[in-house]
């Protein structure tokens, strides 16, 4: 008996199990699989105030971002007349930083409206020229050849449960770059992260809040499982929230990049985490910065195979 591809999906969807929603201020208790309450677009929600709160510690830290684009401005040879574009620029830290230096010609792309209107809030408090945009770092079109640069800083890359859809993050980077322009990644050492991540872990983050985390490998040990439980000291729990990253080693990054067009691969340095807290650091305690070339004339994007 033939089944059409209607009911085929219809199918599909009625054996995947659901995954149950939490509502603000309630918590799941304990939990013996991660994975299993993973929300597939769980980056739609999380990059809020609360966000700002858990992670503020790196993604605030004025010195860190001023350190961080030492090392890329000198790795990626960027000068101040280049259009630089940050993909999942976040709050704008790496932009505002940019355009402090007199860079002239940037860009910001974040799918967190949230996020997008702090960067330009911010923006406009400093008088700095930065244009930021909402977008999805899968879709997003700024025109094609546009950019000299286009940096994923900070985690930005991995997201996605399918890696398709970070492969489309790179067609799309490829696009909006010139010929043999420059994308510049500061990811986690996937290596590193799987044998040394702490399973579970809290900490202060001000004088009322404390978050409780807890971590674990996926099924295939291609991402790392997070969950994150923040609570106020006298009011109770403010979210519990789970997340993901995929774990890139320095192998199969260079050939997702490779099959996607781009070449010149190469590790600079690693970035070894730094916080005003000085707790867990989480995926942000070692990271790799690398850089990678599209080709000068329009090439096929050919499908990459990466084995983690």
């Amino acid at each position: 008996m033939s089944i059409d591809t209607k009911s085929q999906d219809s199918v599909k969807r009625a054996r995947t199990p659901r995954r149950r929603a939490i509502s603000p201020g309630r918590t799941l208790g304990p939990v013996p699989d991660l994975e299993r309450h993973l929300p597939q677009e769980w980056w739609r929600s999380l990059f809020n105030s609360v966000y700002l709160k858990t992670d503020g510690d790196v993604v605030e830290n004025l010195e860190a971002t001023r350190r961080e684009l030492d090392a890329i401005v000198l790795a990626a040879g960027m000068e101040p007349n280049d259009r630089v574009l940050d993909l999942c620029c976040g709050q704008g830290r790496h932009c505002l930083e940019l355009a402090r230096r007199g860079f002239r010609h940037v860009t910001g792309v974040d799918r967190s409206r949230y996020l997008v209107r702090l960067a330009r809030r911010r923006a406009k408090q400093e008088g700095l020229k930065v244009a930021f945009h909402e977008g999805d770092a899968r879709r997003f079109r700024l025109g094609d050849g546009q950019f000299h640069s286009v940096m994923l800083l900070g985690n930005s890359f991995g997201y996605f449960d399918r890696d398709e859809d970070d492969q489309a993050v790179l067609r799309a980077v490829r696009r909006s770059l010139l010929g043999g322009g420059m994308l510049i990644l500061d990811l986690a050492d996937g290596d590193w992260q799987r044998q040394h991540f702490e399973p579970r872990s809290w900490e202060w983050i001000d004088e009322n809040h404390f978050v409780c985390r807890e971590r674990s490998l996926s099924a295939d040990a291609a991402r790392l499982i997070s969950r994150e439980v923040v609570v106020h000291a006298e009011r109770g729990v403010i979210v519990d929230q789970f997340y993901a990253e995929r774990l890139y080693s320095r192998d199969s990054i260079q050939t997702l990049l490779e099959g996607c067009g781009f070449s010149q691969f190469r590790i600079h340095e690693s970035i070894l985490g730094d916080s005003t807290r000085q707790q867990d650091l989480g995926m942000m305690a070692c990271r790799l910065l690398l850089t990678a070339r599209a080709p000068q004339t329009p090439a096929k994007v050919k499908k990459a195979t990466v084995r983690f």
